[in-house]
């Protein structure tokens, strides 16, 4: 389709200037994508009819500006104008969505843009890695939500293989060890690290009192269920992890990663660990009765059936202060009499559990009178 002879005057700089300042504003009477071409000519060279040209874009109405970006343009200066000068969703994803937009555009555009339409610029990746400079522009730009910045960060890793030098060092000396035998297989299929998401960084927030014992159990060399130090090596590994590959690690690690990693404060990574398909019942004994567990862990090991037919697993759960009330009223008339009794003396688990405990035990001294 041609250019208006009027429009074509005006780019190639020929239109008398009252007739170019009336075009600008609106008054010729040219097609809507011939005035919009006019308007970016203006607009995006800086000639002398910036202003008023901008002016006049910001009065035209969405449904004339949609109807002409609904369509393949040429040329596509069009959409940049829309991109920077026009703030509606609508007819900014039209925009984004044009067959005719290119990676130039976008990157000229990005900063520009609301946050509520990056996602879409993220989302086509095929202009992203024709110019990846979009990639860091979303990642610097002031309305740019957390997901948006993560995943932006998962897109330089993933497609872009953009891995920084450190990284790749480690990752290196992490193979060695995993070779040598002196770490657990897993170590080698841990994702490249990432950036917390929101539920990740949620969940890292702890009581005070988890805290306090936390920082205690710090000073002492970590051990494992059965007493067994564990290697300052492993431990300085497993704190140099990204919580991404903590939770990782903690789905298909050994033991000792496990013991580790259970004493972390991300509800995240501790539910992980129990889940761990090789898992001992012995560890979730020792794990039961942590009073540094999220409650949720606790719920887990008291809904499974066969966790729970274990005596010392069902001592231990009924016995930590951390345990939810109910879970521990449902399970604690299976403790042996002697445990019964050390549970009504227990001064720090709810005052209620004690209560019922003594209420049992002296139900059962009548019943043997």
């Amino acid at each position: 389709m041609s250019t208006h002879p009027i429009v074509e005057k005006f780019v190639q700089g020929k239109l008398p200037e009252p007739m170019a300042m009336a075009l600008v504003g609106g008054s010729l009477p040219v097609p809507a994508k011939d005035l919009l071409n006019a308007l970016a000519f203006a607009v995006l060279r800086e000639t002398p009819y910036t202003q008023r040209a901008l002016d006049f874009l910001a009065t035209m109405p969405e449904s004339m500006v949609a109807g002409v970006v609904t369509e393949p343009v040429d040329p596509p200066e069009i959409l940049q104008l829309v991109l920077c000068h026009r703030k509606e969703p609508a007819l900014l994803e039209t925009a984004l969505l044009n067959p005719s937009l290119t990676s130039e555009i976008v990157e000229a555009s990005v900063l520009s843009l609301p946050g509520t339409v990056l996602e879409i610029v993220l989302n086509n990746q095929v202009l992203w890695l024709e110019r990846p400079r979009i990639l860091d522009l979303l990642e610097e730009h002031p309305e740019g939500e957390y997901v948006i910045k993560r995943r932006v960060n998962e897109f330089r890793f993933d497609i872009l293989r953009l891995i920084p030098e450190d990284v790749k060092k480690q990752r290196l000396e992490i193979i060695d060890e995993v070779e040598a035998g002196r770490l657990d297989r897993a170590w080698s299929e841990l994702p490249l690290p990432k950036e917390k998401s929101k539920e990740e960084a949620d969940a890292e927030v702890e009581s005070d009192e988890m805290a306090a014992e936390r920082r205690l159990l710090a000073q002492k060399p970590p051990v494992d269920d059965e007493g067994n130090e564990i290697t300052l090596t492993l431990t300085q590994r497993v704190m140099k992890l990204s919580t991404n590959q903590k939770i990782m690690l903690a789905i298909k690690g050994g033991k000792e990663e496990r013991t580790l990693l259970i004493r972390e404060a991300n509800r995240l990574i501790q539910v992980n660990v129990i889940r761990n398909g090789r898992i001992t019942e012995g560890e979730i004994a020792y794990i039961a009765q942590m009073r540094t567990v999220n409650e949720e862990v606790l719920r887990i090991i008291s809904n499974s059936r066969e966790w729970m037919k274990k005596y010392p697993i069902t001592k231990a759960l009924v016995m930590n202060p951390r345990t939810p009330l109910p879970v521990a009223m449902t399970h604690f008339k299976r403790l042996f009499d002697a445990d019964m009794k050390l549970l009504i003396k227990d001064r720090n688990v709810p005052e209620l559990l004690r209560r019922e405990a003594k209420r049992l035990v002296e139900m059962k001294e009548k019943g043997k009178n």
